[in-house]
């Protein structure tokens, strides 16, 4: 941790005399003003790391006390610390120098200025010393004199390292000061800052990755967020803050309070620093080498370096964000020099991934000349940390034919982490099979097959153009006799995998409804492929889930994604996103299941075990939310989620997810009447490139059709198109497609799906489609009891807005049973349903219509149904409650969109 400039304006307390709070620190504030006002405390004591708030945090006590005190400043300099009462000066100007040593004397002349202070005022005295730790040690003992003596109170804040002068520790030590020792800023306390700093459309992505790069620092975060909007880095697109690409941790804000600081050091610790930042991790001795062994442990003391885990005792900056700052505040030549300096001392190369990427930015920065193989490899970890410049750099300056192979198709990776499918697939295509060895042939050709599906083309036509592969390994075989039997083993095995993988990103057979393959699956080198192809296995059981998927059994489908996770191991070369992949089968399966915590817990994973790619794969983590949401019936929230997870993916979408997110946030904003945005999502759905899963793309379909019969009210036609969607090709074995369909047609009230789904309900597996079948089960039976049943149990299922229909459809039965008090209570339980599913948490204030936006769900469905001509009592009976309900609800929309009467809805509420 540098040290960082703690000196900043007076926080004023905002409009209205209440003072601001800083964020996390509500606890600390309130305990320190009671300390102050209390007669049990001289003192107050706030330790923490520089930038970490203490100067905020005094600044609010300070105004929280009102005009309780009088307040008086001090501040510590280091320039200050090894002089007798430095910081004490202007206030003793009076006393002769012959007396300038005397405490006794200071201690009369400080006291005689504060006394006059206090009688001008009239209120005690509270003595605000900030930097206490640059103060020296005399000074320290005055202050402490004051505040036994009573005269004063004291309010001290103090880094963490070197800590409060002995004087200042001791008033701790003797019970009579309270101390506060602050600590960074927690993920949900850092998203708080971000939304009061920016507002409530922050992605959860960007709040991740600031609160990484800054450790929970303020001021860190505050510098970020300045140098990230003012580079283009952090912007707003739509009322949504993303990131467009990864963090620059050497902008203008941050540089400026590092090089200050680094005024402040010596030319040992400037040195020190300086290699640690170049060379990072480094072993500590070769610094030591360089400098001297006390300079280091006084950084290590200081919390500016640290020393890792490792038996090497390697050293590193203790905020890792500082590390592009220094390196960008050294000049080339210095930079070189430094570099000499060091490999002098070194007698072997890295051993971790971070050194060498330290090793080869730091020779590439230099212009010194570096191995072939060593920049390959350097580019390769790059490019799988989303470091894509390093890696592209790296790539660049490789010279060597074969190795430029692997190194342009690390480049076309680059392209495929910021989604520029179209570049990556320029260069891989210009290069493939091109090869005169088998890794040269081989190179980039994973990629290759990802990238045609991502751009549309189908699995026959990319094995057909994939032929190449093995005409070229004819080639190699015959040019190398000895080894030709391995070389045709290598490539065949290469486009088997492309074969299952191309399959498997597009879902093919699945949807059909094809032969079932699960044995083949489980089976390692079967068709030919090699006993070790684990991607080919992954591959296979990726598909097999989805298969099971879409024949309704989600529990069985989670449980082969997890396989074809562990089948696939954890290094992944060239298809570095299969991880990526596997989870968002796997997700898929939960939430079409309803486990909505495994679910949860698998994004939960994703988000920490893949914090630099947060930025490229971000976007499907606010999807997966987002559709969890729209299917517990929490559309305004859904909306909410959907359109930021929309611009993320705009920005960058790997796993060609924009269309589903496009479809469930159009699905979602129609559900709650937002006309004007479901317009603009629905476009934004019919013109993307439609998702790689045809599970993915079929279930978009039903989406968008619900969606517009919500809008439009045409029931029988959405009924109509979601049985075709339901039942591809007619192809059997499609339960899950089945169910996707009839759950839509009974959230709009379609009450015949419910027979088609007790009939389903046999096989399908999941809480989801327990409860939602629980449910099409009551209504046949007609039992208010066993609606009420099955309303507890959607409930349970967190399934909010079905819960809501089946105690409406109890309500009706109790009334029509003439069971008043019961029927009563289902309406209670009805309306706590709605006003969860209708929570506004996720709701934008200028983001409904300015009519249909005013009315709750209940009210803009039966309004839906008078603008279609239905009498009060047929939309009574089509919704399964009383006229009086429906006249009543009717009487509020009119007051709410400002009308007469039923004549004047089409005006407000068109077809």
């Amino acid at each position: 941790m540098i040290c960082l400039d703690s000196s900043k304006a007076r926080a004023v307390a905002p409009a209205g005399g209440q003072p601001r709070v800083p964020t996390g620190r509500s606890d600390e504030t309130r305990s320190a003003v009671e300390a102050l006002q209390g007669g049990a405390h001289a003192a107050v004591l706030v330790l923490g790391d520089h930038g970490i708030g203490k100067s905020t945090l005094m600044e609010a006590v300070a105004d929280g006390l009102g005009g309780q005190v009088t307040p008086v400043r001090l501040h510590g300099s280091p320039a200050l610390r090894h002089v007798p009462y430095g910081v004490l000066a202007p206030f003793i100007v009076e006393l002769p120098v012959e007396e300038a040593t005397s405490q006794l004397a200071v201690l009369r002349v400080f006291w005689s200025y504060l006394e006059g202070e206090r009688r001008t005022a009239g209120k005690p005295l509270l003595l605000v010393v900030d930097d206490a730790h640059d103060l020296d040690d005399a000074t320290a003992g005055v202050l402490v004199e004051l505040a036994a003596a009573g005269w004063a109170k004291l309010l001290v804040g103090a880094a963490a390292r070197p800590g409060l002068p002995e004087p200042l520790l001791q008033l701790w030590f003797e019970g009579v000061a309270e101390r506060h020792d602050l600590r960074p800023l927690s993920r949900e306390q850092s998203a708080e800052v971000l939304a009061e700093r920016l507002g409530p459309q922050v992605l959860p992505n960007v709040a991740e990755v600031l609160w990484e790069a800054s450790a929970g620092n303020p001021l860190l975060l505050s510098c970020l967020v300045d140098d990230a909007t003012s580079d283009g880095t952090l912007l707003q697109r739509n009322g949504v803050w993303l990131l467009s690409r990864a963090l620059n941790s050497h902008g203008e804000r941050l540089t400026d309070v590092v090089r200050r600081q680094l005024l402040r050091r010596s030319a040992a610790e400037r040195t020190a620093l300086n290699l640690v930042a170049l060379a990072e991790p480094v072993s500590r001795s070769l610094i030591e080498a360089v400098v001297d062994e006390e300079t280091v442990a006084g950084l290590i003391d200081q919390e500016l370096l640290r020393v890792g885990d490792g038996p090497r005792a390697e050293l590193r900056l203790w905020h890792t964000v500082y590390g592009d700052t220094l390196r960008n505040l050294i000049s080339p030549a210095r930079s070189l020099q430094l570099r000499q300096s060091l490999l002098r001392l070194m007698d072997r190369e890295p051993v971790t991934a971070e050194g060498l990427l330290r090793q080869v930015s730091w020779s590439l920065e230099c212009g010194v000349d570096v191995e072939d193989r060593q920049l390959l490899r350097a580019a390769v970890l790059a490019s799988r940390l989303f470091e894509d410049d390093l890696a592209r750099r790296a790539a660049s300056h490789v010279k060597d034919p074969e190795l430029k192979l692997t190194a342009r198709s690390v480049i076309a990776r680059t392209h495929y982490n910021t989604a520029d499918h179209e570049a990556a697939r320029d260069i891989l295509e210009a290069d493939f099979a091109k090869g005169q060895t088998v890794a040269g042939v081989l190179a980039g050709s994973l990629l290759w097959a990802a990238v045609l599906s991502a751009l549309g083309h189908s699995p026959a036509e990319i094995m057909e153009r994939a032929e190449a592969l093995l005409r070229a390994g004819e080639r190699l075989a015959a040019q190398n006799p000895d080894d030709a039997e391995g070389i045709l083993t290598a490539v065949r095995d290469r486009v088997q995998t492309i074969g299952s993988m191309v399959l498997a990103l597009a879902g093919e057979d699945a949807v059909e409804g094809g032969p079932d393959d699960a044995a083949r699956s489980h089976g390692a080198g079967s068709d030919g492929a090699s006993a070790g192809n684990h991607l080919e296995e992954a591959f296979r059981l990726a598909l097999h889930a989805e298969r099971l998927l879409v024949r309704g059994l989600p529990d069985s489908a989670s449980s082969a994604a997890a396989a074809a996770l562990a089948a696939a191991g954890a290094d992944h070369d060239e298809l570095y996103f299969l991880n990526d992949f596997l989870a968002v089968r796997a997700m898929t399966a939960a939430i079409h299941g309803g486990d909505w915590e495994t679910a949860e817990r698998l994004m939960g994973g994703f988000v920490a075990a893949y914090g630099p790619s947060l930025i490229s794969f971000g976007g499907g983590v606010h999807t997966a939310t987002g559709i969890i949401l729209l299917y517990q019936g929490r559309s305004a929230e859904a909306k909410r989620t959907l359109r930021a997870a929309l611009e993320s993916l705009r920005v960058a979408d790997p796993q060609q997810l924009f269309s589903v997110t496009a479809a469930m946030a159009f699905a979602a904003a129609a559900d709650i009447g937002a006309r004007d945005k479901a317009a603009g999502l629905l476009a934004d759905y019919e013109s993307a490139r439609p998702a790689v899963s045809r599970y993915l793309r079929t279930l978009s379909e039903m989406a968008v059709v619900y969606g517009k019969a919500r809008l439009d009210g045409s029931l029988g036609a959405a009924a109509e198109e979601l049985d075709r969607l339901g039942q591809p090709d007619g192809g059997p074995r499609t339960a899950g497609l089945q169910f996707d369909a009839l759950t839509f047609r009974l959230a709009l009230g379609d009450l015949e799906a419910a027979s088609r789904l007790r009939e389903l309900k046999p096989g399908l597996q999941g809480r989801r489609a327990a409860a939602v079948c629980g449910y099409a089960d009551a209504l046949g039976s007609g039992d208010p009891g066993g609606q009420l049943d099955a309303a507890k149990a959607c409930e349970a299922a967190g399934l909010w807005g079905f819960a809501a229909q089946a105690y409406g459809s109890a309500a009706a039965a109790y009334q029509a049973a003439g069971d008043t008090l019961r029927e009563r209570m289902a309406a209670s339980q009805r309306q706590r349903c709605r006003d969860r599913a209708d929570s506004q948490d996720g709701a934008e204030a200028d983001d409904e219509d300015s009519g249909l936006g005013l009315l709750t769900r209940r009210e803009r469905d039966i309004v839906a149904l008078a603008v279609r001509g239905l009498s009060d009592r047929q939309i009574a009976a089509e919704l399964q409650v009383s006229v009086r309900t429906v006249e009543g609800h009717l009487y509020r929309s009119y007051a709410k969109l400002n009308i007469k009467g039923r004549d004047q809805l089409r005006q407000v509420a068109p077809d």
